[in-house]
Parts: structure tokens; sequence; C-alpha cells
């Protein structure tokens, strides 16, 4: 009987194992199919947010985008007017071929108040801990502006190191300010280095405008795309700089990229492999981990959507890539030929006329081949057999006598 129990209770284990590893598998490839869903955005989804397109992987919507840390919102700042955000930041633009957006990034000030004698401070910070995202050393410069002013940036790169830098301007007087330079008088600018997720703005003290403020009352410090930024006296002089895109908000390069593993990690799981796209290549990000998706040479579109990689019919390119050749597309790439009549390079424009020939010289090509095929033909005629002759000797009165062996003794036809 003991036995019997042991048998029907290592049965029903097995049974329950069994059910339980199918179940398992069940929610395994729900999971897949919940993931391959997600990386593929319905047709409903968003993809422009007032003037800013939003591309795949990002998106208007959990379900819309490739996941929440690439979850935009569209909010509606004033009737009829809506713009993206994320993180509650202003979206300004976004990149698929750099792996890069621009958002509009709050200036931080410090003001001297005459009527208290004291400074008030307002300071902004952005932390990128734990996000796809990383404030680009290429395209962005700590910038500070003012004539007794020194701002600090702090913030943590690599593994949570910490750092730190400055910039100091000065000028004495309005005089002495120069637009479009930002050398030091008035306007100082510094790089950043690689990886920076977090940074933060704060202003020494000691600096505070107090000796200046009857033409210049305040300082300001921000990171920002040092291509856009041009600077202008009157940001010494004025409140302009604040007056930005409604409110003192400058634009700042952001890389990004997908997950943390290098491509040829992520090629290993082709169920979160982010370049789905048939003619698509994987970039390793070039700040901070992980890795990008581009089409390859000759396509162009989204790679990170299925078919999103389409050719470039580079013959409706305009200049026409083979000036003035005949241009034909090929799956990503094109061919140049030369016109009929012409010869050359057709892909570095140099097709030339062909060689005309005069009506003299072509009339004598015209009888030379017309005498050649005749004797082509006169050879190919069948030789007769060899006729005999008698022995015959030719002598020459001016010839010296000859033995018979020296003349032929057979003559042919």
């Amino acid at each position: 009987m003991r036995i019997v129990s042991e048998l029907v209770a290592s049965t029903i284990s097995t049974e329950l194992a069994a059910m339980s590893s199918a179940i398992a598998l069940v929610f395994l490839l729900f999971q897949l199919l919940l993931a391959v869903a997600s990386a593929v955005p319905d047709s409903s989804c968003l993809t422009k947010c007032g003037d800013v397109d939003i591309p795949y992987p990002f998106g208007v919507g959990i379900n819309c985008s490739w996941g929440i840390r690439f979850n935009l919102t569209c909010d509606e700042v004033e009737t009829g007017v809506k713009k993206p955000f994320l993180f509650n930041v202003e979206v300004h633009s976004i990149s698929l071929l750099m792996g890069q957006l621009r958002f509009l990034n709050p200036i931080s000030s410090a003001c001297y108040n005459t009527n208290y004698n004291n400074v008030t401070y307002t300071s902004w910070w952005i932390n990128f801990e734990d996000t796809p995202y990383r404030f680009s050393d290429l395209h962005n410069k700590f910038t500070a502006i003012g004539c007794d002013t020194l701002a600090y940036i702090i913030g943590s790169h690599e593994s949570n190191i910490s750092y730190q830098s400055g910039c100091v301007s000065m000028c004495e007087d309005e005089e002495s300010i120069v637009s479009d330079s930002c050398s030091g008088m008035g306007c100082c600018q510094t790089s950043i280095p690689k990886n920076l997720k977090f940074y933060e703005v704060s202003f020494d003290e000691y600096f505070n405008n107090s000796a200046i403020w009857r033409f210049s009352r305040c300082s300001y410090a921000v990171l920002l795309d040092a291509e856009w930024f041009e600077f202008q006296t009157s940001y010494i002089t004025t409140t302009q700089l604040m007056q930005i895109n409604s409110g003192g908000r400058v634009p700042v390069v952001i890389d990004w990229a997908i997950g943390n593993e290098t491509c040829e990690v992520a090629k290993l799981n082709l169920t979160s492999y982010a370049c789905i796209s048939n003619s698509s290549d994987c970039v390793e990000s070039s700040n901070g981990p992980g890795y990008l998706c581009n089409c390859s040479k000759g396509y162009q579109g989204n790679p990170y959507v299925s078919d999103g990689c389409q050719d470039i019919n580079e013959c409706n390119l305009q200049p026409n890539p083979c000036s003035d050749g005949i241009c034909q597309n090929l799956p990503g790439n094109y061919s140049c030929d030369c016109p009929e009549g012409k010869h050359g390079d057709a892909y570095n424009g140099t097709c030339i006329p062909n060689q005309k020939l005069s009506l003299a010289v072509k009339a004598v090509i015209d009888d030379c081949a017309t005498l050649c095929c005749f004797l082509d033909t006169h050879e190919n005629i069948a030789e007769p057999k060899e006729k005999q002759y008698p022995e015959v000797l030719f002598m020459s009165s001016k010839d010296p006598p000859r033995s018979l062996s020296q003349y032929p003794t057979r003559l042919s036809a």
C-alpha cells in the first residue's frame, strides 16, 4: 500500500512538474510576443507632436516606444500648441542617424538684489543615472555669462566618478565687452568629459555683481549646444538671455543609445536586438554604454522597425551622381555609363565623344575591308593536287654553273 501511495505521489508530482513547465513555457512565449509587439509600433501611435518628429524607438505612450525610458508625453502648453516632453523637459528635436536629441535646458542665474543688498540664486540640475542618455561632450560646452562671475559645473561620469570644473568671466565696464566673442570678457566656455550623466550648476558667492550692478546685475551659467550659441553684449546689460524660449531655456545635445551591451553581445539575443530592419547595421555608442542602429550604406529610413530601411534611388538625387552619364539604380548602390556615342569615366563626368572619321578615310577603310574579304575568300579555296613536272634545269649565262641538286625539281601551281 505504501509503495502504491509513493507511486501515485510520484506520478502526481511528475504531472505537476510537467504542468508547471508547460505554464512557464506558455508564459515565456507570451512574454516574447509582448517583447516583439512592443518593438513594432502600432499604426495609431503618434509620429509627430507639434513641430517635432517622433521616430521609433521614441514614442508617445508606453506601447508606442521601446520602453519607459523612450516614452514621451505630448502636452498642450497653450491653446492649440503641443510640444513633446521627456522627463518633464521639452524635447526640441530627435535624430536617429546621429543617436542624439536636443532639449531645452534651463539657465541658472545669480542676480544682485539692490533692495536687500544680496544675491538671488536660481540653480538647475539634471540627472541621467540609470537612463540611456548622456550629455554630448562633442557638441556641448559649459558656458558662463557675466562681468563678475565664477560658475561651477559639478557632475559625475564613468563609474560614478565625481567631476568638477569652472569658468570665470570678468569685465570692468560695458565698453570692454565684445559680441560674438566668448573668451573670458563677459563670456567664457569650457568643455565637458565623455559619459557625463549628471550635472549641476553653482556660483561662487565671492563673485556677486555688487560692484557692477548698475550695468550688469546678473550672472548666468548653463550647459548648452556650442554651435547654437552666439554671445551678445545685451546678455550682460539686459535680461534678454532669460527671455529665450519663454523663460531662459537653451538647446543642449543629448547622446542616447539602446541598452548597455556591445553590438557583439546584443546580436546574441535576437528577441531584444533593436536593429530589426533588413539592410541595417549595429554601431557602438561613442558616449557611454549601449549601441545604435543605422541603415546600411545606400539605404535610408528607420532601422528600428521592420523594413524601415529603404533603398536610396541615387539617380533621383540632385545633382545627378553620374553628371551627364546614364544612371542606373541598384540595391544599395548605382552605376554610371556613358551615353551612346561617348566613352570615358561616367562616374567622374568625363564622357567624351567617340572620334569621328572623315568620308575619305571611311572610304579607304571600306575598300580595304572589301579587299581583305576577297583575299580571305580566295585563300579558303581548296588547293589542287600537286602537279608533277619533269626535271628542268634553268641556267643563265650570267650565273656560274650549278649542280643539279641546287635547283628545284618540282613546281607547284
